[in-house]
């Protein structure tokens, strides 16, 4: 049984969707094309979003009911006024967390340039040292196979003086007896 995939991207898109115009960041109408030309990537958009957004003391209070629209709007400033207290730290932990993500962002920006800028400097190194060691390796194959060479002389030279020696033994114990 395989876990199922969450559409992630569909969850943040229909987020947007219904959190801007509620939240007073964006016209609805406004969404899709235009709202993704102001950012670059939907990383700008999240920070946008946060930027826009962290503020939820001042939102407009509106009624949309007609009798009783004034005695809503009303009754809503009266709740606003109790939870100012809460709203209010909200704003201000909503405000610190949008500068930490920010700078968060920025540093990660500055760290992948960085890393792009080393590999391709690491590329360039080790493509332009290339020949190099490719000579270096050359030179060094060439003496590992001289040195092969010369042990294998060395062999057949040695079992020459062992079968010498070997005569030479049987010759002495010959002559011994």
């Amino acid at each position: 049984m395989q876990p199922e995939e969450i559409p992630t991207q569909q969850i943040i898109d229909k987020l947007r969707q219904t959190l801007e115009p509620r939240i007073g960041i964006a016209d609805p109408s406004l969404l899709g094309i235009e709202n993704s030309a102001i950012a670059r990537d939907e990383d700008d958009e999240d920070i946008a979003l946060l930027k826009a957004g962290f503020d939820i003391y001042n939102i407009p209070i509106t009624s949309y009911q007609r009798r009783l629209g004034s005695a809503v709007i009303a009754v809503r400033k009266i709740v606003r006024k109790l939870l100012r207290p809460v709203l209010e730290r909200q704003v201000i932990y909503n405000f610190a967390n949008t500068r930490v993500v920010q700078t968060l962002s920025i540093q990660l920006q500055k760290l992948q340039e960085n890393q792009q800028t080393l590999e391709k400097k690491i590329k360039s190194e080790f493509s332009s040292g290339s020949p190099e060691v490719t000579a270096q390796l050359e030179t060094q194959q060439r003496a590992i196979a001289a040195f092969q060479s010369e042990i294998e002389q060395i062999k057949a030279v040695q079992q020459q003086h062992t079968a010498i020696l070997e005569k030479i033994t049987a010759e002495l114990l010959d002559r011994q007896q």
